[in-house]
């Protein structure tokens, strides 16, 4: 194996092929073949997750995986802007400047492969791109990598990672152009809704905000699914993130950090 950064032969091609596919990259669907097609040949992995900047800072998570282990309380615990995984590696990231790569089985301190076994990642192979103030501007995190975690790995992701924020702002971008009438929001968020979804946007449980509000778990459930039936969105973090963008929300106390 090279210890340089020239690429192969082989390795050329295969790199070709990924920046020639992801030319036809202009939906969500594509974007995932894309990833679990080509761009396996060098970096192959079962989850995908990566975000993006907005205007204000606001990180906004998309995930990209068919692995049936990893459930939706593992994503939102790892994007949680707190304690979260992604805010971890994103420090680090940050202070080191160059992909952060966690191999499986690598006793490490602070309890790294315990902590990625609990939340079916398995492994994770991070790298992030800063915009000129040095502020985080995305990142793309690989995890259950079927690959050796040595220098190639971390040159693939490295090589890898702008032309894949570009592919994926193309896909976001385009979905903004043909969004219907019928996935546009279909009335106004309530004072209450509009609460709850601060507290989502600061990574609170529904237990923490029913604490915090005085009301019962059940009561914030529903105003946030509410909420996100008005916002025609599916996640939790799609629901803080297009409240910012319509204007219900702002994205104070989270310009820097990671969610």
């Amino acid at each position: 194996m090279h210890n340089t950064n020239e690429l192969t032969d082989e390795e050329c091609g295969h790199l070709a092929r990924i920046l020639v596919a992801s030319l036809r990259v202009t939906q969500r669907h594509h974007f995932f073949s894309w990833v679990h097609g080509p761009m396996q040949s060098l970096i192959p992995h079962e989850i995908l997750l990566c975000g993006l900047a907005d205007e204000s800072g606001y990180l906004l998570h998309e995930r990209f995986t068919a692995c049936r282990y990893f459930k939706d309380d593992h994503y939102h615990r790892v994007i949680h802007p707190g304690d979260g995984l992604i805010n971890q590696l994103s420090q680090e990231w940050q202070a080191f400047g160059e992909p952060r790569m966690i191999a499986a089985h690598k006793d490490e301190a602070g309890g790294w492969h315990a902590r990625l076994s609990e939340l079916e990642l398995k492994n994770v192979a991070f790298h992030g791109m800063s915009w000129i103030n040095g502020q985080i501007r995305g990142y793309a995190s690989f995890s259950r990598v079927r690959a050796p975690f040595d220098g190639r790995l971390a040159l693939y992701v490295d090589i890898l990672l702008p032309h894949l924020l570009a592919t994926l702002v193309r896909v976001l971008a385009h979905e903004a152009r043909t969004r219907t009438d019928s996935e546009r929001p279909i009335g106004l968020i309530t004072a209450r809704e509009v609460e709850v979804l601060t507290w989502v946007r600061e990574g609170k449980t529904n237990d923490e905000i029913a604490a915090i509000l005085g009301l019962s778990m059940l009561t914030v459930k529903n105003h946030l699914r509410h909420a996100m039936k008005k916002l025609v969105v599916r996640t939790r973090g799609q629901a803080v993130a297009k409240a910012i963008a319509l204007g219900f929300l702002r994205a104070q106390g989270v310009r820097g950090d990671t969610q």
